[in-house]
């Protein structure tokens, strides 16, 4: 590789899952190069103007693990809000936790419904799938890690019988209420139905009580953003989703226009800043009941609001992902576009301040996915696989050291998920702010009891397999299997064991164990074998949109859910009241 290449922050190598080097291939550094802005002019042919040297230095080690201390200039390590000492809590996907009355998709009233019951029955946090906005088309996007935008709600995630006017036209929406409490039959959830039949809904509402108590205040509290949102959402009804194939001179937030846009569909700008509203009203009222841990996306959807108002910070034909690794053998390709390092600071730091902001409004703790993509991320362009992509640095020293103040001001701690191939000296920087490790029955050799105090317990996440599909073998990617005996060494339990109970044993090893954090996945407490989403595949599974088998009525009552909750109790996991930020 070109010492131009390390310069501009491309590695020169990564170490495969399989301890082998891999080397990035000159084409590889080429297109990255290009992205970033390393080519000069847009000549294909050479001879090509090239930037030596990118504009400006970081500081703070080449790697960007030099820890918080001298990120942006300052000399002493600022901390993360202090996380809460052994308690427990559910890792749940909002759309699957239903209750008999949801209109098809688990809703805000659901969670606040499920954490008033979690916090008497002694849990202190609940952590949920990413909340963000999709843009209002059809298909409607069901997956919650690539959403339109960071910074708002996904409308879906209403309640509308709860919304301020919805009592004066009960019987007007009778009919569209029965229709949507029908979609609770099946247990695939048709997000393309649910946001019809919403949407007719809350804009009835919206005609009859557009202005409730305290909305024209927060709508000024939210400022430029919403409006820009509101605005895009109204672009997206018009234009459709592609925001690159819009007329020219809509295709940007100051475009002439977007303004005239704004200025004639004001009334339905409007609407959409009044859904906002109304969402955050009652994720606000949630966020009472129990500590939520919001969790932050690595990135956004490519034809979002995200990827509009910040175009200018984007490197344009790659897209992030990650290598091949002992899960996921042909590697990962996210879709999501990265945004350029380099212009970060030209940006005051904005796109990532902004997410961390949005996820820790109302919310006790924030999980970074994929914490290592601040340190760096995989770059995989155009037209190529992830076995062909290569690794980009991005400035870890003032992205931890934001990271660390945004925490503060919120009051919220900080959970990294540092899983995969990450470094020593990565995990090293995250505990030196304060921040809590991710650690998982599935890629640990060690018991509970050795691992470390500062961090998260779990058995998988939302990508990786529940405990009855390995030890039932009803996993689809037969290639974990072998993760079975993890199970069979941590429980010691005989081959005709039901899956329930070995979920049950498997989490009270969790719960006697070191870390501040127990988090139980729902779907292990009720012996679902299906995971969320499955990696990789796009109509094979219906990721993101299986709902849990029985109701909330059910899960409060179920066998598994009431054992897990005395296995906590008896672990001296207690209850601590945590306050919202």
């Amino acid at each position: 590789m070109s010492e131009r290449a390390q310069r501009w922050g491309i590695l020169p190598s990564y170490y495969g899952w399989q301890g082998d080097l891999v080397q990035t291939t000159p084409e590889t550094e080429q297109a990255i190069l290009e992205a970033m802005g390393a080519d000069a002019n847009d000549d294909p042919t050479p001879p090509h103007s090239l930037v030596e040297s990118p504009p400006h230095s970081w500081g703070g080690g080449a790697e960007g693990a030099g820890g918080a201390n001298g990120a942006g200039g300052a000399d002493t390590v600022i901390k993360c809000a202090d996380p809460p000492e052994r308690v427990w809590g559910w890792a749940a996907q909002l759309y699957a936790l239903r209750s008999r009355d949801s209109w098809g998709i688990g809703d805000l009233a659901d969670l606040r419904h499920f954490a008033r019951w979690s916090r008497e029955a002694g849990a202190s946090l609940i952590l949920l799938n990413p909340l963000g906005a999709q843009t209002p088309t059809f298909p409607y996007e069901p997956s919650p890690y690539y959403a339109s935008t960071r910074r708002f709600c996904n409308v879906v995630y209403l309640n509308v019988d709860e919304v301020e006017g919805a009592q004066q036209i009960d019987s007007e929406l009778a009919p569209i209420r029965d229709a949507a409490r029908e979609l609770n039959r099946q247990r695939i959830i048709d997000y393309d139905q649910v946001f019809r039949l919403k949407s007719d809904a809350m804009e009835r509402i919206f005609r009859i009580a557009p202005k409730p108590k305290g909305f024209e205040s927060w709508v000024r509290r939210q400022g430029k953003t919403l409006r820009e949102f509101a605005t895009f959402s109204v672009l997206c009804e018009t234009h459709g989703r592609a925001w690159r194939k819009w007329p020219e001179d809509v295709r940007r937030p100051d475009g002439a226009g977007t303004k005239t846009a704004r200025r004639e569909l004001a009334q339905r700008v409007a609407y959409h800043q009044w859904l906002q509203f109304h969402l955050d009203r009652q994720l606000a009222r949630a966020s009472r009941e129990i500590g939520l841990i919001a969790d932050v996306p690595v990135g956004f959807a490519s034809d979002g609001f995200d990827a509009w108002r910040w175009q200018d910070y984007l490197a344009p034909g790659m897209r992030v992902g990650a290598p091949p690794d002992e899960f996921f053998r042909d590697g990962q390709d996210w879709g999501l576009p990265p945004l350029n390092p380099w212009k970060l600071s030209d940006a005051g730091w904005a796109p990532f301040v902004d997410a961390i902001r949005g996820a820790s409004r109302h919310s006790a703790g924030v999980r970074l996915d994929h914490v290592m993509g601040l340190f760096r991320l995989f770059w995989i362009p155009q037209g190529m696989t992830p076995s062909h992509g290569a690794y980009v640095r991005y400035p870890a020293p003032a992205l931890l050291r934001l990271l660390a103040l945004e925490s503060g001001r919120a009051k919220a701690f900080v959970i990294g998920e540092d899983l995969g191939l990450v470094e020593p000296a990565v995990r090293k920087s995250l505990d030196e702010i304060g921040s809590l490790s991710y650690r998982l029955l599935w890629f640990e050799g060690s018991e509970p009891a050795q691992w470390p105090h500062d961090a998260v317990a779990a058995v998988g996440t939302h990508d990786l397999p529940t405990v009855a599909g390995i030890w039932t073998h009803s996993e689809p990617e037969h290639r974990l299997h072998h993760l079975r005996e993890k199970l069979v060494n941590m429980t010691h339990l005989p081959d005709d064991t039901p899956p329930l109970d070995v979920s049950i044993a498997a989490y009270r090893s969790l719960a006697q164990g070191r870390p501040r954090i127990v988090l139980v996945s729902m779907e292990d407490a009720l012996g679902v074998h299906e995971r969320p989403n499955v990696p990789g595949t796009t109509t094979e599974f219906p990721n993101w949109r299986l709902a849990l088998p029985s109701p909330i009525e059910d899960i409060q009552t179920a066998g598994g859910v009431r054992r897990i909750v005395e296995e906590m109790t008896r672990a001296g996991r207690s209850r601590t009241h945590l306050e919202p930020s």
